[in-house]
């Protein structure tokens, strides 16, 4: 089974080794979204892994957005939401802006899904559709 470090606040990272630790962050993270009525967005990366994967985990109250970068998949992928056109979100990453596409946000529910696979697999989750930055779906 892999390890998954989730960078969050500032220090040391969130060490994900089950999905229970994955829904607990999860939970957590989107507790704060509402409290501070502020998108939040971590960064998990395979601990141990040198292929350096990046996946982006955003958390938006009852919404997310997800990227994806690294491994088999050259360029920076978004997940793909229902909507349209090219507005930028700014997600809070550390205290850092990180603009998302508003049509990457996709429901919690889903957020949760891909989190979860991500544990499971340490690849890009394929139970979301994604579009890559310069606009190729899959």
């Amino acid at each position: 089974m892999i390890a998954i470090r989730a960078y969050f606040e500032d220090g040391d990272p969130v060490l994900l080794r089950t999905p229970d630790d994955v829904i607990a962050l999860m939970d957590r993270v989107q507790a704060e979204s509402r409290e501070y009525d502020l998108p939040l967005l971590m960064q998990w990366y395979v601990d141990g892994d040198s292929d350096a994967l990046e996946f982006g985990v955003g958390v938006n109250n009852d919404l997310g957005a997800l990227t994806f970068s690294g491994g088999s998949w050259p360029g920076l992928w978004f997940s793909q939401g229902d909507g349209a056109g090219d507005e930028l979100l700014s997600y809070d990453y550390m205290s850092h802006e990180r603009p998302v596409p508003a049509r990457s946000e996709i429901p919690f529910g889903d957020v949760r899904r891909a989190a979860l696979e991500f544990l499971a697999t340490g690849d890009r989750p394929s139970s979301i559709k994604w579009i890559a930055m310069h606009g190729k779906a899959t």
